[in-house]
């Protein structure tokens, strides 16, 4: 997929959807609850690397019962997400421009309930496995972050991330579920949302794969 062009006047339009951000998310952490305006026992999902916003807005309009936090540390891609959700009027969707890399940071221990990582980059040059998302140390971390019994559903083209992924999840002591291969052509896919990516990657013959890792 091409990418996206620098957008201009980041700032003012960033500010227009002011609602669907904050300033200083660090300081959410331990509350993102309260800080959203949502009760105590409402359930917290999370999507780490959000892209231009397509699957964050149908997973928030589909489930309205939960705080959908979704991250991207890309200005101009985080833009797309958040003006997309503020033309919606989306009330359950909040956005947090930052880097996975110190998710620790964002995140309070047993306050996400759910992590979705769809189509992270694989880093398939050599000896970049632990820039992956799915690599022990991150996994580390949101075992921290997430309730005994939440789960991470993860998605990639790549099947050689896919195997890595499986035997991080498994070495981190998560179990695994609706494992597959072929999600499109699987009893999985009804209750589907594809991302830009991964049309792209259908569209060109490539099959998805999928996996909930639970803890």
């Amino acid at each position: 997929m091409a990418r996206m062009r620098t957008k201009r006047n980041i700032p003012a339009r960033m500010e227009k959807c002011h609602e669907r951000w904050f300033d200083a998310p660090m300081l959410n952490k331990g509350n993102w609850r309260g800080a959203c305006g949502f009760a105590p026992d409402v359930p917290v999902w999370l999507e780490i690397g959000c892209g231009k916003g397509k699957f964050c807005t149908e997973m928030a309009l589909r489930h309205p019962e939960v705080l959908y936090i979704a991250m991207e540390r890309d200005a101009s891609v985080t833009l797309a997400a958040i003006e997309k959700a503020h033309e919606l009027e989306i009330p359950n969707l909040f956005f947090i421009r930052g880097d996975a890399g110190i998710i620790e940071n964002y995140f309070a221990e047993d306050e996400v309930d759910r992590i979705f990582l769809n189509f992270s980059d694989p880093w398939t040059r050599q000896n970049k496995p632990k820039r992956r998302l799915t690599y022990r140390d991150f996994l580390a971390k949101y075992k921290v972050m997430m309730k005994e019994g939440g789960a991470i559903e993860f998605k990639t083209d790549n099947d050689d991330l896919f195997d890595f992924s499986l035997g991080e999840f498994s070495e981190m002591g998560f179990s695994l579920e609706e494992e597959t291969r072929d999600l499109h052509n699987s009893e999985y896919d009804a209750e589907n949302i594809r991302t830009e990516f991964e049309q792209k990657f259908a569209d060109q013959g490539i099959t998805i794969k999928r996996v909930v890792a639970r803890m």
